[in-house]
């Protein structure tokens, strides 16, 4: 792998995450998740009630932060290997789809780990089976973790809960998008390379002097190009959602689930994000508020 070139095209974060990545995603996988149907759960007594209910919401959670690692180290593979190729189409077919993901990701999964945190303390009593002194639910949550893992295009006809129907990728870059962080120009720019579009041959046409000419592409200068004019989005869709899954494994590992513990979260230092201190003035209150 050419670092320099890595670097120039994926900025720092394109150096550095991967690692991280995999390490989380090794300390992560091969769990099993058990959710009971509706019907069992209706035949729950009271006390089981609310332990079932959150721990199917953590499994939710976990399965939610490791599938979305694994997408963005999949779809970061294939934008290295269109590098090391020098391949610009399935650079910006790769990075698109990246950034599709790392918009779903945010959208979804974006306030999981505070939220959790927010409640942590009734969390750990009802994992544990003890007295509960009310019933604690979050809607929020259920939708945007079923959102993640089982929205789709819904055919015309089809029903299905709304938490189902999967958000428009517009829709989703809206929310991410600022003067500094230009996505939705960034995403624009893909897709007419990708799509049928003028511009996905332009880059194959010389011209000088109204001659025009079809002649070998310089796919490297291509990728730098454009990777160059987005460098601040590139290192943002890359850290995103690698933070946003340390953090639900960071929340996760304080819970008393320890079929779930991510060690190599644990090692994560996560102090300098604005986050971290969030989550732990949630856990605070939280603990306040719940007893502990």
């Amino acid at each position: 792998m050419n670092k320099e070139l890595i670097e120039q095209t994926l900025t720092k974060a394109g150096i550095a995450l991967p690692p991280i990545i995999k390490s989380l995603i090794e300390s992560s996988i091969d769990r099993n998740y058990v959710f009971a149907c509706e019907d069992e759960f209706n035949k729950l007594p009271p006390s089981e009630i609310q332990k079932t209910y959150w721990k199917e919401i953590i499994y939710r959670a976990h399965w939610a932060a490791t599938s979305s690692l694994i997408r963005t180290k999949k779809w970061l593979d294939a934008c290295n290997s269109a590098i090391e190729g020098e391949n610009y189409i399935a650079f910006c077919s790769s990075m698109r789809g990246l950034l599709e993901s790392t918009t779903d990701a945010y959208s979804a999964l974006g306030s999981v780990p505070l939220t959790l945190a927010e409640v942590s303390a009734h969390i750990a009593k009802a994992l544990q089976g003890n007295e509960l002194k009310s019933v604690v639910i979050s809607e929020e949550l259920e939708d945007a973790l079923i959102h993640f893992i089982f929205a789709r295009k819904l055919s015309k006809n089809e029903k299905a809960p709304k938490s189902h129907n999967a958000k428009t990728a517009s829709s989703m870059i809206d929310e991410l998008d600022s003067a500094n962080l230009p996505f939705k120009n960034f995403y624009s720019d893909l897709c007419q390379i990708v799509h049928p579009a003028a511009q996905s041959i332009d880059w194959l046409i010389n011209e000088q002097d109204g001659v025009y000419t079809i002649a070998e592409p310089k796919d490297i200068d291509l990728i730098k190009s454009i990777s160059g004019k987005y460098q601040s989005c590139i290192e943002q869709l890359i850290l995103y959602p690698t933070n946003i899954s340390i953090f639900i494994y960071q929340v996760i590992n304080e819970l008393p689930v320890p079929e779930l513990v991510n060690t190599y979260a644990k090692s994560i230092n996560s102090s300098a994000s604005p986050l971290h201190e969030k989550i732990n003035r949630a856990f605070t209150e939280s603990r306040e508020k719940f007893g502990s």
